[in-house]
């Protein structure tokens, strides 16, 4: 079995999704079913970068906040790509909802990785 170097294992992600729950958190602060702004979301360069961290560290074997159940699940999954599993880390940071990030078919020809709060799964 080789070992995965980071550059190869966000090359397995696939195309990158975002929903529109994120993008419209991304452009005004206000995340799904929320009426207002949360008083603590940062400005629109902070959101961007929060998502392009946890995309990146979630490609990188970083597991955020994700349960050691499906943390040992992932670590497999890093260990065999393209078996057609999916990949799932939870990030629940910087006084923000929930936010998954899933891959399906991590290191698959129809990988695609999609962030999505919580609330929209």
């Amino acid at each position: 079995m080789t070992a995965l170097t980071v550059s190869q294992r966000i090359l397995h992600g696939g195309q990158l999704l975002l929903t529109q729950g994120i993008n419209d958190w991304i452009s005004t602060g206000l995340e799904p079913w929320a009426s207002e702004p949360n008083p603590y979301c940062l400005g629109i360069q902070w959101r961007q970068h929060y998502i392009s961290v946890i995309v990146t560290s979630h490609l990188s074997g970083d597991q955020g906040d994700t349960c050691k159940e499906d943390q040992l699940l992932n670590d497999q999954i890093f260990s065999n790509p393209g078996c057609g599993a999916r990949l799932l880390t939870v990030w629940h940071r910087n006084h923000c909802s929930k936010i998954f990030c899933i891959t399906d078919d991590f290191g698959g020809d129809t990988a695609c990785t999609t962030v999505l709060f919580a609330s929209e799964y």
